[in-house]
């Protein structure tokens, strides 16, 4: 529990030096998977969002581990079911880093505190050899 104080003290502070993690001038903090994927092993207050098309989140690559799709062209209708999570670390992210970076700008302009995005998407998730599910 500890270990992911210090990791979430990391990302939401201004961390221009820690290595895996910046701020954007978006509004949202942006992590490597490897600190990504410490949050979610270590802490079960992170949710993870999956905004690529539900075809992709289905998909051969499948997804990360107890990810919610929220897919880019419904995220702005879906917002009041992820209203409960407002005050929760959220982390986002994509097929790539672009449309996550864009659905983490989105969510942090609509009140959303604590957004975070995997740089690299999906595709660097498992470049770096992390897990997803339902993968065929």
């Amino acid at each position: 529990m500890k270990r992911i104080a210090i990791i979430a003290a990391l990302v939401l502070a201004s961390c221009r030096s820690t290595v895996g993690v910046s701020r954007t001038s978006g509004g949202f903090a942006e992590v490597a998977p490897t600190v990504a994927n410490e949050m979610i092993i270590d802490s079960s207050q992170v949710v993870v969002l999956d905004v690529r098309p539900a075809e992709a989140y289905l998909g051969p690559d499948g997804h990360i581990a107890g990810a919610l799709s929220a897919p880019f062209g419904t995220i702005e209708r879906q917002l009041p079911e992820l209203l409960p999570y407002q005050n929760q670390t959220v982390l986002v992210y994509g097929d790539s880093s672009t449309d996550g970076a864009v659905a983490a700008k989105l969510l942090s302009v609509a009140g959303f505190r604590n957004v975070v995005h995997i740089e690299g998407g999906i595709r660097r998730w498992i470049e770096r050899g992390y897990r997803t599910v339902n993968a065929r």
